[in-house]
């Protein structure tokens, strides 16, 4: 991928009952980048298919697939991925609306051999950082994602690092995604696989960075915090940070890891919940595997 006339761009998005959200979405990739809306994949995860019932006539240009019943997500994504015939897939979330057109930035970035993703930058309404650029720290043995203001710069021209692409507005190399088998559904219905995914890929010494001049509008609150009480995210997103260290942490980490188990499990009820859940899953696939 030398040549970044050559490269195909393309857009994969999984979608889940909200008609009016993904017609903003759609809209604006039409209205902003019209190579990109040249290639577009929908995902419609209802399991109704009220999505592709609705608005297919209305953007016939759409690849659409329909999930006969709600899969998340992760696998999703991964289908909505599968679908899009490009060089490399801008993932979107539903709720988000294209503001910039990505397809030269992502073009010249992708003429790096090592690129794997690209995480774009996302504004609320008012065109304040939502999202950028992002580090991962091990905090006492657990993974923790910061948003800190000076990761979003670097002092090296077009090469903001970024630990991992942001799975609601990001690009993919598309035959590594692929390659990597795209989110693992460990991690579903929500939250964490998209760091695992670039944590997989920084083992193949592939790499992610942070593009600001690709934005996104995400204002509105998503799918998962219409759908899911605050009890049951707490206790996914801990379940999750702890399925990412067992996987990713270091000898080093793991030590601290336990000590850090030992000091939650006294002291939080919704991490002990969160454990269980996440030994029990851990243990399953493993033994599937």
């Amino acid at each position: 991928m030398s040549d970044p006339a050559d490269l195909i761009i393309g857009a994969a998005i999984p979608a889940y009952r909200n008609v009016e959200s993904l017609r903003r979405c759609l809209a604006s990739i039409i209205r902003v980048s019209p190579l990109l809306a040249a290639n577009i994949s929908v995902v419609d995860d209802s399991g109704d298919g009220r999505l592709d019932a609705i608005l297919r006539s209305h953007f016939p240009q759409i690849r659409w697939t329909i999930h006969h019943e709600n899969r998340g997500f992760g696998a999703s994504a991964n289908d909505a991925v599968a679908a899009c015939t490009a060089d490399i897939v801008v993932l979107l979330n539903d709720d988000t609306e294209l503001l910039t057109d990505p397809v030269a930035p992502l073009r010249q970035a992708f003429c790096d051999p090592r690129l794997f993703a690209v995480t774009f930058q996302s504004v609320h309404a008012d065109l304040s950082l939502r999202e950028g650029a992002k580090r991962l720290i091990w905090s006492l043995g657990m993974p923790r994602v910061l948003h800190n203001p000076r990761d979003q710069h670097s002092a090296a021209a077009n090469e903001i690092p970024s630990a991992y692409a942001v799975g609601g507005h990001a690009a993919y190399d598309r035959k590594r995604f692929l390659a990597l088998g795209g989110f693992d559904l460990l991690f579903e219905p929500f939250y964490w696989e998209d760091v695992d995914l670039c944590w997989r890929a920084r083992s193949q010494e592939w790499k992610t960075v942070f593009l600001p001049e690709c934005r996104v509008l995400h204002d509105r609150t998503g799918a998962i915090r219409s759908t899911f009480t605050e009890r049951m995210i707490r206790e996914t997103t801990w379940r999750n940070r702890l399925l990412f260290a067992w996987r990713h942490a270091s000898p080093v980490q793991r030590v601290f890891l336990e000590l850090s188990r030992i000091y939650h499990h006294a002291s939080n009820p919704v991490f002990r919940r969160a454990y269980r859940a996440a030994r029990e899953r851990y243990r399953a696939q493993t033994t599937s595997t």
